[in-house]
């Protein structure tokens, strides 16, 4: 089984301070991958709804092989995509528009 790796990054308005755990498991395939990180993207969402949060910045990103030790940012190579997190819900963005949108915003 291939080994995928989890980022979760959130921050809410008004603060200062970003909150990232990672997390790296094995699946079946990229699409069950994907799907758990859906799946945990809706769970912040609705973390946040009960908190009665607004995100500034939260996403949660999922990258291809066991990168635990690593630090990951966009740029890295084995970025798959990010579930960008708002108001409107859970999105799911390729690397290469993520990093797109990255560089337009720097």
């Amino acid at each position: 089984m291939p080994a995928y790796t989890i980022v979760t990054t959130s921050a809410a308005q008004g603060s200062d301070a970003a909150e990232m755990n990672t997390l790296t498991d094995d699946f079946g395939s990229e699409a069950e991958a994907v799907g758990y990180s859906r799946r945990m993207a809706d769970e912040m969402l609705g973390l946040a709804a009960q908190l009665s949060l607004d995100f500034d910045y939260s996403n949660v990103a999922l990258y291809d092989g066991d990168l635990l030790d690593e630090d990951l940012d966009p740029d890295h190579p084995a970025l798959i995509g990010v579930w960008v997190l708002d108001e409107d819900g859970a999105a799911f963005v390729p690397a290469d528009e993520f990093r797109d949108v990255v560089t337009e915003t720097a």
